[in-house]
């Protein structure tokens, strides 16, 4: 008897250390018993041998968050942390402590995220102060990976509404007028290297007609008009004469491709009148910003800007307002724009 206890207990060690070997749940039917023999952490028996599905420990250094690089103050921000296991595997169970802290323009103190028992856990804080917080998040006291994360608290920024109508279209051109008139602004205070005395000339007078334009605009909407934009022009290089062409051919031809698409919304005729004198214009800047660039060519009226039938293509607003986008960086809502 004592002989067949001690080579079973030499099985069931063998099983163990196979089921550790394995990872697997090894079943050993003993006396008339059925006997569960399990390494630590080991899954459930599959089907297909391969062994188990289920993700291993949280591993905090592959863990997540998500927080966002920018929100806006006096609302509550709420940040998401997924727990993770050594191979970036998402855990589909809790049971960790997960510490949140904010300091910076915004102090929260240690708050001690919800378990939402799926292997996510979330933790709020309400940021008032605006400026950069650093958010701090920890896995069982150790820094989960890329923590601390920074956030920006800004003011939250609403969208300027272009308005309804003829003062829609309006608003539409006037906010392309800012654009031109803001980049040919910059242009002449600092010309580029090499300009000629032709050139600075051109672009002098061309800055000089989208300041008229812009403030014909201004003062044909009085209060209606929308505000002075925001414009970003860091893609441009200023010094260089072929990045300064070509953004320049870039807003003239959206220019007049907006205005060719923005003529039939217009219901008023003196509306559509000024509209017409001043798209005239635009083309006599596309053009000789296009002779500029490659001269005696063809380039002035080029194909990609005259259609088969000898007339200029147009852009309808939505297009034009997201090329225009690049550089306006004050959102325009222009849902309420005719269509047709």
């Amino acid at each position: 008897m004592f002989d067949q206890l001690t080579q079973g207990l030499r099985e069931l060690e063998f099983l163990s250390r196979l089921a550790q070997a394995t990872n697997r749940r090894t079943f050993l039917r003993w006396s008339g018993v059925t006997m569960a023999v399990a390494a630590a952490g080991c899954g459930e028996d599959d089907d297909d041998g391969n062994g188990p599905t289920g993700p291993g420990t949280v591993s905090p250094a592959n863990s997540t968050a998500d927080v966002p690089p920018q929100a806006p103050p006096n609302e509550p921000l709420t940040i998401t942390v997924r727990a993770r296991d050594e191979t970036s595997a998402d855990l589909t169970t809790g049971g960790s402590d997960v510490i949140v802290e904010a300091t910076g323009a915004n102090a929260s103190g240690p708050i001690t995220a919800i378990d939402n028992g799926d292997g996510t856990y979330t933790a709020s804080y309400t940021p008032v102060e605006l400026g950069d917080d650093s958010i701090a998040v920890t896995i069982d006291g150790t820094a989960i990976g890329g923590s601390p994360f920074t956030i920006s608290i800004v003011p939250e920024v609403t969208a300027v509404s272009l308005g309804s109508g003829d003062i829609g279209i309006l608003n539409y051109a006037f906010a392309l007028e800012q654009l031109e008139a803001a980049f040919y602004t910059t242009v002449v205070a600092a010309p580029f290297n090499g300009i000629t005395a032709d050139e600075t000339q051109v672009l002098t007078d061309i800055r000089d007609h989208e300041v008229i334009h812009r403030e014909f605009f201004r003062a044909a909407l009085g209060p209606a008009a929308i505000p002075d934009l925001a414009v970003d022009f860091t893609s441009v290089d200023f010094t260089s004469r072929f990045s300064v062409l070509s953004t320049a051919r870039t807003f003239e031809d959206l220019g007049v491709s907006a205005y060719n698409g923005a003529g039939f919304l217009l219901d008023s005729a003196d509306y559509l009148l000024a509209a017409g004198k001043i798209v005239s214009v635009e083309a006599r800047h596309a053009a000789v910003i296009r002779d500029l660039l490659e001269p005696a060519t063809a380039a002035f009226a080029g194909d990609d800007v005259v259609n088969e039938s000898g007339l200029d293509v147009f852009r309808l607003p939505d297009a034009v307002l997201a090329t225009a986008a690049t550089f306006v960086t004050t959102p325009l809502d222009s849902s309420d724009l005719p269509r047709t």
